[in-house]
């Protein structure tokens, strides 16, 4: 059986799912997804078998999810130098 992680509350699991699927980066969409799959109770092992990403990057994007709230799952890809 696989891990369950801690979400903070930032975000219903309903608003998690909106922003799912009308995400246009396909980092962030994959990002948002990984948090709507654990809201609704999946674990990060059955997480990491439908989205591709290792149980430990998904992990690092809860932890940053539940540090720094909905505006740390933009792509930093394209701003930073």
């Amino acid at each position: 059986m696989g891990k369950r992680l801690h979400l903070e509350p930032h975000l219903s699991s309903t608003e998690l799912e909106q922003r799912y699927r009308t995400a246009k980066d396909p980092h962030e969409r994959s990002w948002w997804q990984i948090l709507w799959l654990l809201a609704t109770g999946h674990t990060a092992t059955a997480v990491a078998e439908v989205t591709g990403y290792s149980r430990y990057w998904i992990g690092q994007v809860v932890k940053r999810y539940n540090i720094q709230g909905p505006t740390a799952m933009h792509n930093r890809q394209h701003t930073t130098s």
